[in-house]
């Protein structure tokens, strides 16, 4: 979809209505508590609106009416064909409130507008339209068995499941899950990131006006502590999703074992590789590449390419390149089509950002590029992309997640040296190889461990891809492809004699 201009965006922004209430049991409803939080806009600072603040009473309410609705067979009971109809629905009216979601997604995470306006939006209604075609794509097996045996394999769906989504990607997120979790035919209780829960209301507003069945899609924003630990320990909750930090993912594990055992989806954190060599005879597009792999969404992206493994005979050619396609990357607000960055999401991961680049400095790491936060006059949190040359294994900035908008360059000397350093990681999520020989491509891409690697470029893969780590950078868990279908159903034998 074409942008707009900057005046266009802002006078949607002007006009926007903010959903800000709580989605239980077909209903939008303040919490029962009366308590809210503020949400900011992070390229200025300012509020933009107050949310429902809900807690374990709001969560038993959503709980109790997704299993009821679960139960009933309003939406478990529907045909797959007769839920692929309304998902289709839900994903048109996606598609034409486009221009209001996007300029709420950038208020709300101050991702720019030319990311929300030309990806976000879209491919959240794809996402959603891709899943519910596939609703009547999950075939059940029979068996080979003797004549008087009829032996049978289906799936059927898992229940109430609850999505706790991040904050970086909030309606393509929502979309990933949302997708296979309402094609299979399961209730759904979602908690919104605390900091980006607008866009994921309004769509909440969206799938009512589309015909999703009461108690079948309910959202209760609020925090980790209030919202996220309940559902996590929720007895009545079948399966947990969740996309976010490491740390938080060991968390749900632990209260998994200490509720219901329900069963556990995590998406986590990456450290990701790029690596070069020395016979990629077009440096400028791997440098082009590597510079959008490190940036894009400011580095807040778990599959980010923070660490760029290049060879030493192209080292300095490929430093230059890359620098020079950096400054590309110009930062400023998000509602400006011309800026590829837009703020940090808010004033507290800024200034974890910063502090990682001072750790750099002092451990030795050579700045080169960037470094600085930059547009304070704006009252927002921005970060210049940043890039640490002669960065070592040992070194903070090469082994932790800063989740931002800085680089490390580190040096190898082989293939196996380049593969060392890739694995020396405790995540695996995603790693970008650049070699022109076929054969060490595939050498090096089945040696990583990662869960997705692209080769000669920077890419998630597709919809029909699926997407997840190995390692610490997640567990049990795809989203995307049918493989993401299939996570939210339960797997059944039926044996029946013939007499």
């Amino acid at each position: 979809m074409g942008m707009m201009a900057k005046a266009q965006y802002q006078e949607i922004a002007r006009k926007i209505r903010y959903s800000t209430d709580a989605l239980i049991d077909g209903k939008m409803v303040r919490s029962l508590s009366g308590n809210t939080f503020t949400s900011y806009n992070p390229a200025t600072g300012v509020k933009l609106t107050e949310i429902a603040s809900c807690g374990a009473a709001d969560v038993d309410l959503a709980v109790a009416a997704a299993r009821k609705a679960f139960q009933d067979g309003r939406w478990s009971g529907k045909t797959p064909v007769q839920r692929k109809e309304i998902l289709f629905k839900f994903c048109g009216l996606i598609r034409a409130n486009h221009d209001e979601l996007a300029v709420l997604e950038a208020l709300d995470s101050g991702k720019p507008i030319r990311d929300t306006a030309q990806i976000d939006v879209a491919e959240t209604a794809n996402c959603i339209a891709w899943h519910a075609e596939a609703a009547d794509k999950l075939e059940d097996q029979m068996t080979a068995a003797g004549s008087n045996i009829v032996s049978m394999i289906v799936r059927e769906p898992i229940g109430v499941v609850g999505a706790i989504l991040p904050w970086n990607f909030p309606m393509m997120m929502a979309g990933w899950k949302l997708g296979p979790i309402l094609a299979t035919g399961n209730s759904v209780v979602v908690k919104p990131a605390q900091l980006t829960s607008l866009t994921m209301l309004r769509m909440a507003e969206l799938a009512m006006e589309a015909g999703i069945p009461e108690g079948v899609l309910n959202v209760v924003p609020g925090s980790g502590k209030n919202v996220g630990e309940v559902i996590a320990l929720h007895p009545d909750i079948d399966l947990i999703t969740f996309t976010g930090s490491t740390v938080v993912g060991r968390t749900l594990l632990e209260n998994s074992g200490k509720s219901n055992l329900k069963r556990v989806l995590l998406e986590l954190g990456g450290k990701n590789p790029c690596v070069v060599m020395p016979n990629v005879a077009d440096l400028d597009t791997a440098a082009e590449e590597a510079a959008m792999a490190a940036f894009w969404n400011m580095g807040e992206n778990c599959s980010a390419n923070s660490r760029i493994i290049v060879h030493k005979d192209i080292r300095d050619r490929f430093l230059e390149k890359f620098i020079e396609k950096t400054k590309d990357w110009t930062v400023g607000d998000p509602l400006d089509p011309q800026y590829k960055l837009g703020a940090i999401i808010e004033k507290p991961h800024m200034e974890s950002i910063l502090k990682e680049i001072a750790i750099a400095g002092k451990e030795g790491a050579r700045l080169v590029y960037g470094g600085n936060r930059i547009l304070q006059e704006t009252g927002g949190y921005f970060i210049e992309p940043t890039i640490f040359d002669n960065v070592t294994a040992d070194m903070t900035l090469a082994k932790k997640e800063i989740f931002g908008p800085v680089v490390a360059v580190m040096t190898c000397g082989n293939e196996e040296e380049a593969v060392r350093m890739a694995n020396d990681t405790e995540y695996g999520l995603h790693a970008s190889i650049w070699s022109d020989d076929v054969h060490q491509a595939h050498r090096m891409a089945r040696a990583i461990r990662a869960g997705t690697i692209s080769v000669n470029c920077f890419s998630e893969g597709d919809m029909t891809t699926p997407f997840g780590g190995f390692k610490q950078s997640g567990f049990f868990s795809r989203d995307k492809s049918l493989w993401a279908n299939r996570q939210y159903t339960e797997l059944k034998t039926i044996w029946m004699t013939v007499r």
